[in-house]
């Protein structure tokens, strides 16, 4: 099959593509890319290219490709990230999917070269999936696993006692906050060298916290992704229909947002740029967000290796976990090291 590379006129056709690709599972679930399916690819690499088939009537199919500049065993270094892997249900199984893998295979040693890193995410357990994103190449290995934790704000998570005071960040602390990043990001395998952070992306803003003595201790971002990236819930499973239920039943007496009937949208943020010097930082860190973001969403969503220190964070946060399997091929030297994703860009 030919795979092409999209066109800005392509926009409205990948947009309707998107919202016919939902994830099935306990919650099925699906990203709708509205109004510009591009966005998100703008925000995945300093370079990136989107494949797509065409039927009769526009585009089937499409995958995307990346090239980043990240840490590898400590040093800078390229890669290329290979997503966004989608198909029209009425398309599945024609091959589709693999000549759009094996032309991302193409698109990214022309982005980086044949010999750096290549990575891509799938659900954990869906090998059909992993075998269509990289898995066909000989070589590839399940890297790590990416745990999607969602942190339900039903109540107030208050913080707790600390020595950190925690404020919003200003412009003026971004030179310290990406010193504080490339000390700390080098310990994680495919952490973005970040020459500055996006303060003026629409929906985001950052908590820092600092020690008594005025040094930066951490800081995490929390991002409103509305504008460029939809979550509906398409589905429940009779299991979380009932949580559903008792969640909605609650939802007044606590301020919160209820959780929607199938087809809606869910109010949520995702944890962007997350950045501590110990687990205990972040903790501070994300109780003072999810109180912050209290009566205003149903969940905060952080994306953590499960092998991540920080990843002690997260308990006794009540947060529901959704693990992603990590492709890599071509991967750097240490393979203990923990990998930084951003789920975000997903």
């Amino acid at each position: 099959m030919r795979v092409r590379d999209a066109r800005p006129t392509d926009n409205d056709a990948l947009v309707s593509l998107a919202a016919q690709s939902t994830m099935d599972g306990d919650l099925a679930l699906r990203f709708d890319r509205e109004p510009d399916y591009f966005a998100l690819n703008r925000l995945a690499g300093d370079t990136w290219r989107v494949g797509v088939v065409d039927g009769d009537a526009g585009p089937l199919g499409c995958i995307a490709v990346a090239r980043r500049t990240a840490f590898l065993d400590g040093e800078p270094g390229e890669i290329a990230y290979v997503g966004d892997l989608k198909v029209h249900p009425d398309f599945r199984r024609r091959g589709v999917a693999r000549s759009l893998g094996h032309w991302a295979y193409a698109a990214a040693q022309d982005l980086v070269g044949p010999h750096a890193p290549m990575i891509s995410t799938v659900l954990a357990g869906n090998d059909a999936a992993a075998t269509l994103a990289l898995g066909f190449l000989p070589g590839v290995t399940r890297w790590a696993t990416i745990r999607s934790a969602s942190v339900d704000l039903l109540t107030r998570h208050r913080p707790r006692l600390s020595d950190l005071g925690v404020r919003l960040a200003e412009p003026s602390d971004e030179p310290e906050m990406v010193k504080l990043w490339h000390r700390l990001a080098t310990r994680r395998q495919f952490a973005p060298v970040l020459a500055g952070l996006p303060f003026g992306q629409p929906g985001l803003e950052y908590l820092l916290a600092r020690r008594p003595d005025g040094d930066l201790a951490g800081f995490v971002g929390l991002w409103d992704q509305h504008d460029i990236k939809q979550m509906r819930v398409m589905g429940y499973s009779p299991r979380l229909a009932a949580i559903r239920l008792a969640f909605n039943l609650a939802a007044p007496l606590f301020g919160t947002p209820r959780l929607p009937k199938p087809g809606g949208a869910l109010g949520y943020r995702t944890a962007v740029n997350v950045c501590a010097d110990t687990p205990e930082t972040l903790r501070t860190l994300l109780r003072h967000g999810c109180d912050r973001l209290h009566g205003k969403y149903s969940f905060l969503t952080v994306g953590l290796d499960t092998r991540d220190p920080l990843a002690w964070a997260l308990t006794g946060l009540r947060a529901q976990p959704t693990d992603v399997d990590l492709l890599v091929l071509n991967g750097p030297r240490d393979r203990d090291a923990s990998v930084h994703f951003e789920i975000a860009t997903v």
